[in-house]
């Protein structure tokens, strides 16, 4: 073990006092994280709206029986390790399984986790561009590759995403657009056009007015979908597929009910594909999609779509991502490239 064993650091953890989650910095030592072969020197995370919901205690998004280190995502430089795959210096990544929920997670200078659960950062990709990427990335890469499995091209028309100015939303637009489709980006909010376009949206379409269509089938509008929404969002993207159309099922924030018919399904043969990148994500294929990612899948307009702020200020971003006020990805700068 290095020097790092008899050091402390600083991490975010959330406490539940009196049955009410508390999110406050820590000062830690390599005993106070739970156990993992590897440890890791944290270069970037990202908050995710997973992270948030934790930091709010909304759901059952971390364990409640003692303090937690949040987020769900990390990369960063291997500190030590007594896993073979992994040596002091190598670059790596963490996404999921139960990293920041059941796992003391991303937001600490150090994090030490299971061997099982680490990603070599790929050759194309630098340790902040993989956390631009993180969760988000995977999920909406994981979209594409799935889709293309199955068959879509641009020419056979149009793509939607919801949730669009969100993590997942906001890189499938990047992803979709710059492999020549035409993006339909949906949104609620009323600003969102000059970011949207510049990251590759070809159409605007206002949220509220597709909702307000409450057919069981509508006129056909689009070939692909990339749904990060569920909920009533979803039931109107399914009643309006072209035939044999496509719809990559990644999120569920405006709920896990389904109410819509069958008839998309019969009529026009519409297929639902069900994207999920935690612990199910197979590591050869979690490998496979993150190659991707780093070479034909890495988004172009990656600057675009980032925020990066200091590690101080994490605790004030909570608020805003369950409150919608953030478009993009929040980048968290822990050690940064001093790492």
């Amino acid at each position: 073990m290095s020097a790092v064993s008899s050091k402390t650091f600083k991490a975010l953890r959330v406490h539940t006092v009196n049955g009410t989650p508390v999110v406050r910095f820590d000062c830690l030592s390599l005993s106070d994280l739970d156990e993992g072969e590897v440890v890791i020197r944290t270069a970037y995370s990202a908050v995710n709206y997973k992270d948030a919901m934790a930091a709010k205690g909304l759901g059952k998004n971390v364990r409640t029986e003692r303090p937690c280190v949040t987020g769900v995502d990390l990369s960063g430089v291997v500190e030590n390790s007594s896993d073979p795959r992994f040596k002091r210096g190598d670059s790596v990544i963490v996404t999921n399984y139960a990293l920041g929920a059941r796992h003391d997670g991303g937001y600490a200078e150090y994090a030490r986790v299971p061997g099982d659960w680490i990603v070599p950062l790929p050759q194309g990709l630098t340790l902040k561009e993989a956390m631009i990427l993180g969760s988000a990335g995977l999920t909406a890469a994981l979209a594409f590759d799935r889709l293309e499995e199955g068959g879509l091209k641009p020419t056979q028309g149009a793509v939607v995403v919801t949730g669009s100015t969100g993590g997942v939303g906001s890189l499938a637009v990047d992803i979709f657009s710059s492999h020549g489709y035409r993006v339909a980006a949906v949104t609620g909010k009323s600003d969102a056009e000059p970011y949207l376009r510049a990251i590759g949206a070809a159409e605007i379409v206002s949220r509220k007015p597709m909702l307000e269509s409450r057919k069981a089938i509508n006129p056909p509008r689009w070939a692909g979908a990339v749904d990060n929404v569920g909920g009533d969002v979803l039931d109107m993207v399914a009643s309006a597929m072209l035939p044999h159309g496509r719809v990559a099922v990644c999120g569920m924030a405006a709920g896990y009910k389904l109410s819509t018919s069958v008839l998309p399904f019969i009529l026009r043969g519409v297929d639902f594909l069900g994207i999920n990148v935690s612990r199910a994500l197979a590591m050869p294929e979690r490998l496979r999609i993150w190659q991707r990612l780093a070479t034909d899948l890495k988004p172009p307009r990656l600057d675009s779509i980032i925020r990066r702020i200091p590690f101080d200020e994490l605790p004030s971003t909570f608020d805003q991502l369950i409150g919608s006020a953030v478009m993009g990805r929040i980048v968290v700068e822990i050690g940064g490239e001093r790492v």
